[in-house]
């Protein structure tokens, strides 16, 4: 594999994969208003924002509750960041909720 720390492409693209295969990540989303993507020749990696400080990834859920979501997004990306070296944190933004969780969470609510 190469460098990651100096490869922004490369960065970018596994901290999309890692937040995106986090249980609970339905998808990644580029949130609302200023898109949040990382350029990329051909394209854009989405979701992902490499900032001087901290890297943002913004998801779409699929469960709940969030907070294991939401901890297990930081812990992989974090994961990706200490392997490449780079000390940014990680924030994550739940831009979204999938319907199928809020129908799981109703139905759940109600059997109870």
């Amino acid at each position: 594999m190469a460098d990651l720390s100096t490869d922004r492409v490369m960065l970018a693209r596994a901290v999309a994969a890692a937040a995106g295969s986090t249980p609970g990540v339905a998808r990644l989303v580029p949130g609302t208003g200023v898109p949040v993507v990382t350029h990329v020749p051909g394209g854009t990696v989405t979701g992902v924002g490499l900032g001087p400080a901290a890297v943002s990834v913004h998801v779409a859920v699929d469960r709940f509750p969030l907070e294991p979501v939401i901890t297990g997004v930081v812990e992989a990306v974090s994961a990706v960041l200490a392997g490449a070296g780079d000390p940014r944190r990680v924030e994550v933004v739940v831009e979204d909720v999938d319907e199928a969780a809020v129908r799981r969470a109703a139905r759940a609510r109600d059997a109870d």
